[in-house]
Formats: structure tokens, sequence, C-alpha cells
């Protein structure tokens, strides 16, 4: 019996063998560490030869910002030989302070109009239309009973960040009733801290954005309206400085083509996104919950790669002061730039030269589309 098995188990060996040897090799394709192809992991553009550096100035919280670090956590900018180095800030006047600091920063409404017009920096892409720009009252307040009664916000305390997407907003909420900022009580307080200093017991409105707003809503506050239900959804977006655009043109324009792919790469993969997103703000010590990122990442309204060159690249109406049909993309900054204006914030000679000196650079928009074949 055992004879018969020896021989039995050698047989079997035999023919393990033979069929090894006529088995055709498997071709295996190099993948990263963590398993995805090359080809894959540099999102179809073509690595650098050589490392580039790039200093990126990003908006802590601000979900518009963070598409450049998605690409860096999944591994996309190691696999396209880019070392990118993230500063974050909670405020854009800091973030355009610190411009020595940055090759390439992203802002809001506020800051754009700010950068354009006193700064000599470049705009070169869109990165958001902010629908979530809230605007929150108490609930037992007299507001909440009745909050489109324009006699219940005369005097109101309003606690938002001065000179941004905030105040654009809540002009714009006023107006629809008739009222203005001089209507009310403004008290200044960056997007991170305003909720703290409303909890506190400070002001009977609250303007916020972003996770904060959900933070507000959670925190059993009410909202009134908001951006998107205004239809006022203010422009995002990032500068350069213009040396380093000059120098680095293949390096920016990459790094952009990233940034709106991984725009596309969060629309498809939310809960991953989520993670990351929720996972630095914890780190960075911002008021967050899992489920506020989730809510977060579902509000985050960022153009595509499509969107993003039709509106570089696409004439609208003709404007006298810049001689020349504008871009759609400046056409979207111009309406809430000239709420500033109005505001006393710029001056019509300050509008007139950043649009004659072409600070709303379509070049980068031209060579993504070049880059990614669209």
């Amino acid at each position: 019996m055992k004879k018969f098995l020896a021989i039995l188990l050698a047989l079997c060996m035999v023919f393990a063998l033979a069929a090894c040897g006529e088995a055709e090799p498997q071709e295996t394709e190099q993948a990263e560490p963590n398993g995805t192809p090359n080809a894959e992991l540099t999102w179809g553009l073509t690595p650098f030869e050589e490392t580039q550096h790039i200093r990126m100035g990003l908006f802590t919280g601000s979900i518009h910002s963070y598409m450049a670090y998605f690409a860096e956590q999944l591994g996309v900018l190691d696999a396209l030989n880019i070392d990118a180095e993230f500063m974050w800030f909670t405020g854009g006047p800091a973030m355009l302070e610190a411009g020595n600091d940055w090759d390439i920063c992203t802002l809001g409404l506020g800051g754009i109009a700010t950068g354009l017009s006193t700064y000599d920096y470049v705009f070169i892409e869109s990165t958001d239309y902010e629908d979530n720009m809230a605007i929150f009252v108490r609930p037992d307040s007299e507001i909440a009973k009745d909050p489109e009664n324009p006699e219940v916000w005369k005097g109101a305390e309003c606690v938002y960040a001065l000179g941004t997407t905030a105040q654009f907003v809540l002009s714009a909420y006023l107006e629809s009733m008739d009222l203005s900022l001089a209507d009310v009580t403004s008290v200044n307080a960056d997007n991170a801290n305003a909720l703290t200093v409303f909890s506190g017991g400070t002001g009977d409105v609250l303007c916020c954005w972003n996770a904060i707003a959900f933070s507000a809503e959670d925190a059993g506050f009410v909202r009134v309206t908001d951006a998107g239900t205004l239809d006022k959804a203010p422009i995002c977006g990032s500068f350069v400085h213009p040396d380093f655009l000059e120098q680095n043109h293949t390096l920016v324009s990459t790094v952009v083509a990233v940034c709106r792919l991984a725009t596309e790469w969060t629309y498809a993969n939310p809960d991953e996104a989520a993670r990351i997103y929720y996972d630095h703000c914890m780190e960075e010590g911002f008021l967050c919950t899992e489920d506020v990122a989730k809510r977060t990442v579902e509000w985050f309204a960022g153009p595509t790669v499509d969107e993003y060159i039709e509106s570089f690249t696409t004439e609208g109406e003709y404007d006298e002061e810049a001689g020349r049909n504008l871009l759609l993309v400046e056409e979207d900054i111009l309406e809430g730039y000239n709420f500033f204006l109005n505001e006393g914030n710029y001056t019509v000679e300050q509008r007139a030269a950043w649009l004659k000196d072409g600070k709303v650079d379509n070049s980068v928009a031209l060579e993504v589309k070049e880059l990614l074949g669209r």
C-alpha cells in the first residue's frame, strides 16, 4: 500500500511539473508599493525626468484647497516626480501677506479681489464655486421666527470674516430685503474662529462656509440661506507668482491639471476623499467630524478639467475697460469684485488696471488642454 501511494505521488509530481513547463509566462506590470500601475498613478500625465519643487499655499478646512493634497496622499505627485511643500493658512489676508512662502496658492473671492488689485500675482485656475457659504441665526431669535422680515434684521450683530465671501453673501441676502450692510453691525472673525465666537454668545447672525457651516448646523443653529440658494456662489481659485510661472510653466500647468483631475477623482471617490480631508483637519486642529467631512465633500462644486478649460478659453461679453471680450472666468470674478468695489474696497481704476494687464492668465489652461489631449 505504501509503495502504491509513493508511485501515485511521484506521478502527480511529474504531471504538475509538466503543466508548469507548458504554461505560458505571465507578463507583470510594474507597480507602485500600493499596487497601482505607474501609468494609472500619473493620471495620464508624463512624469518629469528630474524632481520638480513647488510650494503651495492652501486654506485649512476649505475643500477646494485640498485637491493637490489629495493627489499627494494618493501618490500621484510622487509618481510625477513633483515635490510639493504645503503651507496651510486659516485666512486669505495672511496667505496673501506670506507670498514669499509660496509659489502658488488657492483663495476665496475676497482674496482673489485683493490679489488682483494690490499684488503682483497672476490668476490661473478656478477651484470651486462655494455653494455652502451659509447664514445662521440662533433658534430662539426673532430672525429665526421670520427670517424674511427686514425689520428683525435691522441692528443685528453679524459675525463673519470681513472682506470675504461671507460679506458678499450676507450683503446679497440683505439686499433681497432692501437692506444693506449699513443696517447691521459687523463683527470681524475669520472663518476658523467665527463659530467659536458665535457659540460663546457674541452676535445674532453667523456667516461661515464649508465644514464650519455644517458644524454650525450640527450645533443647533438655524440655516437661513446660503450662496447656492441665493444663486450667488462665489468663485474660488489659484494665484501664481508671474516669475515662477515664466520659469516653470509646464510644472505649474501639470500641477493645475492634477488638481482638476483630483476634483474628478473626488467626485468618483467621495468616501476616500472625506477620510483624507477629515484626517488632515484633525492634524491641523480644525473643527470637523467624520460626518461633517462627508457632507463637505458632497457639497464640493469644483470645476472638472473640461469646465476649467472652457471658462478660461471661452469669451463672453465685450468690456470697455478691458477693450476686449472678457473670458467667462473673468465675468465670474467680476460678479463678486464689483460688490467689493461698490463697498469702497477698490476703485474703478484698479479694476481697469488688472483687466488691461491680463492678470487673469489663460496660458496655463491652454497647456493643460494640450497635456491632457482635450
